[in-house]
């Protein structure tokens, strides 16, 4: 049955089975006391082209923008060029959109400011309350692939929007447990989540009056971060402007740092169900491991950086260790 988190912290940096905080989900610990960013130097690749040309984003029609003034867009949504979902196929029925995040071309995520970061956040917010009320769509996701590892495609600054004409098996399990827990419980655990972590002060990367970041207990990524509203929102269209902007300011620096390290990285919303309340997260995973047979062979992953250590590294304090 689902229980609060309970777990203990180690007393040394040796490795160590752990289970995620709600989920039957297990990661191996394996942290190397010498392991750090800059041993990935070998893996990693710029993430700007320098010289490349932007796709012709301005003859692009939009399907939302956001615009300045004098009427120019700074942030942009289209229809992706090639979808392997689409409107008119029965088949493989859904719509793929991608956002433009600027109109500056080799430009980073992390070199944008607070106030644009927050603009794209409202076109997410848009765009996913617009599409879930599409015919037979089920399920929003927001994602963005950011350097080579992580599946970017084009130089250019953008994320990808999938509207699906169901709710993804990993979602749907999860929102199961989740329910279990809350029945169990009387709580939310991503509340709960909060609370422990905030009393074991060793994973919480960043927190101001609205959101907090943590590197979670058992993370299979290197690096790994969830970002949270404090407040319970189901949904990232539910934020406020005051809690957008404190996902703007914390986002950019993470990112920053991982960009400052050439280290390719996916951050996706996690939003839940329309049909319940869950607590929303924004996830982010660098890319780091190589995931291998033995992680595909039985879902239990080895992460090679200890939690403790990542929230040190966001803070600029893991070499003082």
């Amino acid at each position: 049955m689902p229980q609060k988190p309970s777990h203990k912290e180690p007393e040394a940096p040796a490795s160590e089975l752990r289970k995620h905080y709600y989920l039957e989900r297990y990661v191996v610990i394996a942290p190397r006391r010498n392991l750090r960013p800059d041993a990935f130097k070998g893996d990693r690749s710029p993430h700007k082209t320098e010289g490349a040309k932007s796709p012709a984003i301005e003859k692009d029609r939009a399907i939302f923008q956001i615009k300045d003034e004098a009427g120019d867009w700074l942030v942009k949504v289209i229809s992706n060029a090639f979808p392997a979902l689409s409107l008119n196929n029965p088949k493989a029925y859904g719509k793929q959109e991608i956002v433009i995040e600027t109109p500056k071309h080799n430009t980073e995520f992390s070199e944008l400011p607070i106030a644009q970061i927050q603009r794209i956040f409202d076109a997410y917010s848009e765009r996913i309350e617009s599409l879930i009320k599409l015919k037979d769509i089920k399920h929003v996701s927001v994602f963005k692939n950011d350097g080579p590892k992580a599946g970017a495609s084009i130089a250019h600054a953008h994320s990808q929007i999938i509207a699906w004409p169901l709710i993804p098996p990993d979602v749907l399990s999860e929102a199961v447990v989740v329910d279990e827990y809350i029945e169990v419980n009387q709580s939310c655990p991503h509340c709960d989540v909060i609370s422990w972590e905030q009393e074991q002060k060793v994973r919480v990367i960043y927190e101001d009056k609205h959101v907090i970041a943590l590197s979670p207990y058992a993370t299979r990524v290197p690096f790994g971060a969830w970002i949270m509203p404090k407040k319970h929102r189901n949904s990232f269209s539910t934020t406020t402007a005051d809690e957008r902007q404190s996902f703007a300011v914390i986002l950019k620096k993470m990112t920053a740092l991982l960009d400052q390290n050439m280290i390719s990285y996916n951050f996706f919303l996690q939003n839940h169900l329309a049909y319940n309340n869950h607590h929303f997260v924004l996830r982010l995973d660098p890319r780091v491991s190589v995931w291998a047979g033995g992680e595909f062979s039985t879902g239990i992953y080895i992460n090679i950086v200890s939690p403790e250590y990542a929230a040190l590294w966001y803070q600029g304090k893991a070499d003082k260790q």
